[in-house]
């Protein structure tokens, strides 16, 4: 990721994907930053009828997609363009959980919505990637 999406403003450290620790560090900050993102989401706002999305979605923070580990383990993301691809959906993770620490009670569906979508089209797209 760029320094100006990943860098101090969103994930601080962003390791990046230079070599294989990084790759792992990487995906354990953005993990991480969504999950930050979740549980301020529910600190401020009543969770009512999405507590077991918001919840399953902390899940999803907390362990690490076994599409990502596998690649990480072969080099995968040592290619150029699925480090890009990956950096992509990675962004749009973020993004969606950045306008989540600003939504209200209103947004507040929307926004796990978005979270969800962003996680889904990420392992969707390294699936399909894995494939070739």
């Amino acid at each position: 990721m760029s320094e100006d999406v990943a860098g101090s403003t969103f994930v601080p450290g962003y390791a990046g994907h230079a070599d294989t620790v990084a790759r792992w560090l990487s995906d354990a900050q953005v993990r991480a930053w969504v999950g930050e993102a979740l549980v301020d989401l529910a600190d401020r706002l009543d969770l009512g009828g999405v507590r077991e999305r918001v919840d399953a979605l902390l899940m999803r923070c907390e362990f690490a997609d076994q599409l990502v580990i596998r690649a990480i383990e072969d080099d995968r993301f040592g290619e150029p363009d699925l480090a890009a691809l990956l950096e992509s959906y990675d962004r749009k993770l973020i993004d969606a959980a950045k306008a989540a620490t600003t939504t209200t009670n209103e947004g507040l569906t929307g926004a796990i919505e978005s979270i969800e979508r962003a996680f889904d089209e990420r392992a969707a797209a390294i699936a399909e990637a894995l494939k070739r």
